[in-house]
C-alpha cells in the first residue's frame, strides 16, 4: 500500500464490536502484511456509498396526457392489465410503403417518439400503405407547417393529416406511468429497489403497503430477468445481518447468483447479507492489494473481498460469525476455484482477531 502512496490511520484499540458478514459497515477491518512478513496494523477503510434505484421513467414533457392510463384503474390493489387499454386519437400520415423509411428521416422531428409504440402500421385497407404515427403535441391541429409540406411534396406524399385511433395498453405504460395512475393522488409512487440476480428488493413505505403486491408484479413485468420481488418487513438488528422479508410476486426462490466485478457469487438472499451498493468499493479495496499481502477479513459475507484478493494471489484469512455465510463463502470459493487460498473461519470475530490473526 505504502508503494502506491496510500496512508490509514492506525487503530490502538483492545476493544473489538462482535458483528457478523456486515461487508457494508462503515469500516472494513483489514489487516495487511507484505510477503516479507511486516504486519502495517489495522485499518479502516471508509466506504463510499453507491445507489442503484429502480430505473426512473423520465416524463414525457411533449405529450403527457397522451401516456395517462385508464383513470378508472385509481385504487387498484390486484393488477388487472386489460383495465389499462384505452384509445387515443394523434395524428398520422399515410405514405407508400417503399418511402417510409425517406418520409421518417425528413419529418423525424414531427414522428412520435415513445418506447414501446411504433412509429410505423399498417394500413388495414390498403397492403401497399403504411401510416406514420406522429406526435399529437408538435402537430396539435393536425396540421403539418409549411416546411414539412414542402418536404412531403418533394417526396410525392399528401400533406393531409389523417386521424388515427392507437390502441394503448399495459405493456405501452411504464412502471412509474402505471403506478401513478394506481396509487392515491399525491402520493409518492416509486421506490428505490435493489437487484440480486432474479430477486428486486424493494423497501415500501406504509402508505404504498396496500399495493404491496400490485408494486411488486410491476416491477417484475417492467424489468426483464427478475422473476421474484420482495420486501423488506424489518430492520436490520439481528446478529447476522440480515432481515425478515416477504415474497410480493413471482416465484419463492431466494437462491440466486449474482456477478461482481466480473466473479461469481451464489447465496441465499434469505439467510445472509449482500449488498449490491457496495460493488464499487469492494472493488476499489480490492485494487489496493498486490500479491503476496495478507488479507485478514473479520465480517467475510459471502466473499465478496476474500474471493477477488485470493484471485490476486494475497494470503487470505475470511471469517463470519453467520454459519450461513461461511457455507456460502466455502461454497464461492470452490465456484471460482480459489478453495485453496481462502482459510476460512466461522467465529466471533473477536475471537478472530485474538486468534488466527495473532
Amino acid at each position: 500500500l505504502w508503494r502506491l502512496g496510500y496512508c490509514a490511520r492506525l487503530l490502538k484499540t483492545n476493544h473489538f464490536r462482535t458483528a457478523a458478514s456486515n461487508t457494508s459497515f462503515p469500516a472494513v477491518w483489514m489487516l495487511l502484511a507484505q510477503h516479507s512478513g511486516r504486519i502495517p496494523g489495522l485499518f479502516v477503510v471508509v466506504k463510499k456509498n453507491t445507489f442503484f434505484t429502480m430505473p426512473e421513467s423520465v416524463e414525457d414533457k411533449t405529450n403527457p396526457e397522451l401516456y395517462l392510463p385508464h383513470p378508472g384503474v385509481r385504487g387498484m390493489t390486484q393488477l388487472n392489465r386489460e383495465a389499462f387499454k384505452r384509445t387515443v386519437v394523434v395524428p398520422a400520415l399515410k405514405v407508400k410503403k417503399e418511402i417510409v423509411h425517406s418520409v421518417l428521416k425528413s419529418l423525424k422531428q414531427s414522428v412520435l417518439q415513445r418506447p414501446g409504440l411504433k412509429r410505423v402500421v399498417e394500413d388495414p385497407e390498403d397492403e401497399g400503405s403504411r401510416f406514420v404515427i406522429l406526435d399529437p403535441h408538435k402537430v396539435p391541429e393536425f396540421s403539418l407547417g409549411e416546411s414539412e409540406q414542402q418536404v412531403l411534396t418533394q417526396l410525392g406524399v399528401h400533406p393531409e393529416v389523417s386521424r388515427y385511433h392507437l390502441e394503448l395498453g399495459y405493456e405501452n405504460f411504464k412502471s412509474e406511468e402505471i403506478l401513478r395512475a394506481v396509487l392515491p393522488e399525491g402520493q409518492e409512487v416509486t421506490s428505490g429497489f435493489s437487484r440480486v440476480g432474479h430477486i428486486a428488493h424493494v423497501n415500501l413505505r406504509e402508505h404504498q403497503l396496500p399495493y404491496r403486491h400490485l408494486i411488486g408484479q410491476v416491477i417484475m413485468d417492467k424489468n426483464p430477468g427478475i422473476t421474484c420481488v420482495v420486501n423488506k418487513t424489518s430492520i436490520i438488528d439481528s446478529t447476522y445481518r440480515n432481515f425478515e422479508m416477504e415474497v410480493l410476486a413471482g416465484e419463492n426462490n431466494l437462491v440466486t447468483k449474482v456477478k461482481e466485478n466480473n466473479i461469481a457469487y451464489e447465496l441465499d438472499f434469505s439467510k445472509v447479507y449482500w449488498n449490491p451498493r457496495l460493488s464499487t468499493e469492494h472493488g476499489r479495496i480490492v485494487e489496493l492489494l498486490r500479491a503476496g499481502d495478507f488479507l485478514f477479513d473479520v465480517f467475510a459475507g459471502v466473499g465478496p473481498f476474500a474471493i477477488p484478493a485470493a484471485r490476486r494471489k494475497c494470503h487470505v484469512f475470511a471469517n463470519d460469525l453467520n454459519p450461513e455465510s461461511y457455507t456460502w463463502l466455502l461454497h464461492n470459493c470452490r465456484l471460482n476455484r480459489v478453495d485453496t487460498k481462502v482459510k476460512a473461519f466461522n467465529m466471533d470475530g473477536r475471537d478472530f482477531l485474538r486468534g488466527p490473526v495473532r
